[in-house]
């Protein structure tokens, strides 16, 4: 898998000094100073005001399979693509932000941070390592903090999808964002925060309204994150 990401360093950065890290999902998006997400100027503006930590941001794109024929993440997420009449690329999205697992997780902390973060002081304690995403890459960022909240114990989730988009790896099982609640109520107590937003008017003909999902779903608001 080919994954494409990008580093931004502010000018407050002192290699002398740790930093803290924020990691984008569609990273992508967030790499213009121009458009709708202006994140880059925020966050200048914020840490110059002394209102944020220095932070070093990394933005990563999800990944592509195009070149990686005959291997089996090719053939799964090729099933995908022609079953729902999608791009490879865009199955590929997909697959690695809504398979509930540690695979992403994994990915990040062993294999993409190391090469982008090369050189850079950065934090190690989860309290100074956050990741955000939207939509889709939204579950992706609960995750993944679900998944390792150490190192990740910090998440933002823009219109996050916690619902059952996803299959897992076993044909013919249907498994997502919906077993959430479920597995928060269940599994150990992790030290996550997370800052939720959603909007009235995000809803999708298929699959109903997000918000009201968001409602239906008190349980993941529990004060054992912490």
């Amino acid at each position: 898998m080919k994954s494409d990401y990008w580093v931004y360093v502010p000018a407050q950065y002192h290699p002398k000094v740790l930093a803290s890290l924020m990691v984008f999902t569609d990273g992508q998006s967030y790499t213009r100073r121009e458009g709708n997400l202006q994140a880059l100027n925020v966050f200048d503006n914020l840490i110059a005001a002394n209102k944020m930590p220095v932070t070093i941001f990394v933005m990563t794109s999800p990944g592509d399979v195009t070149d990686s024929p005959g291997t089996p993440t090719y053939q799964f997420v090729n099933h995908i693509a022609e079953a729902q009449h999608r791009t490879l690329k865009d199955a590929m999205r997909s697959t690695l932000y809504y398979t509930v697992s540690d695979r992403y997780a994994r990915f990040l902390r062993n294999e993409l941070l190391p090469e982008a973060l090369a050189g850079l002081n950065v934090r190690k304690d989860a309290y100074s390592l956050a990741i955000s995403g939207s939509s889709s890459g939204g579950i992706c960022a609960f995750n993944v903090a679900w998944q390792m909240p150490d190192p990740f114990s910090r998440v933002q989730s823009w219109i996050g999808s916690f619902t059952a988009i996803q299959w897992q790896e076993r044909p013919g099982v249907i498994a997502g964002g919906q077993d959430f609640p479920d597995m928060v109520l269940r599994g150990p107590k992790r030290n996550i925060r997370m800052w939720s937003q959603d909007g009235a008017n995000d809803q999708e003909k298929e699959r109903g309204s997000w918000p009201l999902d968001r409602l239906a779903r008190p349980r993941m608001r529990s004060p054992d994150w912490g």
